[in-house]
C-alpha cells in the first residue's frame, strides 16, 4: 500500500507568503491618507450648508421682512464652525479642522494660494454668503472657494454660483 501525502511543500507556503507580503504593501499605498479624508468632509460640509442656507432663505421669504440668510464659515486651530442665521431661526455645524486652509474670492483665474483665507490662526476673516428670499446670493456675482492644506497642490475647489447653487468644481462664467 501506497501512503500519499497531501498538503503544500514548505517552497510553496514561502512563495505564496512573499506574493502577499509584496501585494499587501502596494494596496497599503492606494489606501487615502487621513488628511485627504478631512478635506472631503469639510467640502461636503460646506456644500451641504451652503445649500441649506439657500434652502432656508427661500422657505422663510415669506416670513422674515428683509428674506436674507447668512452662512458663516469661522475657525479656530481645531475646529470650523458653521453658523446659518435667518432672522430668529439659527443653525450649527461643527467640523474637525484638521490642518486645511479655507480660501475664497470672485477671481476665477487666479491660483488658489492667491485667494483670501477664511479664519486661519492668523488672520480672522470669517466667510459670509448672503441668500435673498428667492435664493440668489448676494451680491449676485460667483464665489470661488478652495479647500486643501497651505502647502497643498491639489486643492478641491467650491463654486458658489449667482443663483446660490453650491457645488464641487471650478465657476462656470
Amino acid at each position: 500500500m501506497k501512503l500519499t501525502q497531501q498538503g503544500f511543500t514548505l517552497i510553496e507556503l514561502i512563495t505564496v507568503i512573499v506574493l502577499l507580503g509584496i501585494l499587501s504593501a502596494f494596496a497599503v499605498s492606494r489606501f487615502p491618507s487621513s488628511q485627504s479624508y478631512s478635506t472631503t468632509v469639510i467640502k461636503n460640509q460646506l456644500i451641504a450648508s451652503a445649500r441649506l442656507a439657500q434652502q432656508t432663505a427661500m422657505s422663510r421669504a415669506s416670513v422674515s421682512s428683509s428674506g436674507q440668510t447668512q452662512l458663516q464659515v469661522t475657525g479656530d486651530s481645531d475646529n470650523w464652525y458653521l453658523n446659518i442665521t435667518s432672522g430668529p431661526v439659527s443653525y450649527s455645524a461643527q467640523v474637525d479642522r484638521g490642518g486645511e486652509q479655507v480660501r475664497y474670492g470672485t477671481n476665477m483665474l487666479a491660483s488658489c494660494s492667491a485667494l483670501t483665507a477664511s479664519a486661519t490662526a492668523s488672520a480672522s476673516t470669517p466667510l459670509v454668503l448672503t441668500f435673498n428670499g428667492d435664493g440668489n446670493r448676494v451680491p449676485a456675482i460667483a464665489l470661488r472657494i478652495c479647500v486643501g492644506t497651505p502647502s497643498s497642490t491639489a486643492d478641491i475647489e467650491l463654486c458658489i454660483s449667482p443663483s446660490g447653487y453650491a457645488y464641487e468644481g471650478t465657476c462656470l462664467p
